[in-house]
């Protein structure tokens, strides 16, 4: 049940910033590999596009069942479990613009980034490891 727990909280809160990558095999965190996978031009910070296209670069990821969308066909387990349910239901609906229950690649791309916006405490249209190390310690609180 953990590792449901976190895939689904991979995917509703910050699905390009916190899943794993590479590199996390190198001694840093998941969201240390996550960063520095997000940070196509190695300037030690993610731009709003960058972290787009890293979701985007996750959606094989997310689509677990190959259908060419997401939705809670992919994640069957979370149906038993009421509150993740509700998590996943709360992202595809946000992504979802035609209303058909899923979230295509296009949708995706073109999904709100609350994640993002969140960890932009100073509003510059960027993320730097000062941000998400921040926004990590506020979720163990």
């Amino acid at each position: 049940m953990v590792n449901l727990r976190m895939t689904v909280t991979a995917i509703v809160i910050a699905p390009a910033l916190f899943l794993p990558g590479p590199s996390a095999a190198q001694g840093g965190t998941r969201a240390d590999a996550a960063f520095a996978n997000a940070d196509l031009d190695n300037d030690d910070r993610v731009s709003r596009s960058e972290y787009v296209a890293a979701r985007s670069r996750n959606f094989e990821k997310l689509d677990r069942n190959g259908d060419g969308t997401v939705s809670q066909a992919d994640f069957p387990r979370a149906a038993r479990r009421p509150a993740l349910k509700a998590k996943l239901d709360a992202m595809i609906s946000e992504s979802d613009t035609n209303g058909d229950g899923s979230v295509s690649r296009p949708e995706l791309a073109a999904a709100p980034t609350p994640a993002f916006d969140r960890a932009d405490t100073n509003g510059d249209g960027f993320v730097d490891k000062d941000e998400l190390a921040a926004l990590r310690a506020s979720r163990t609180r």
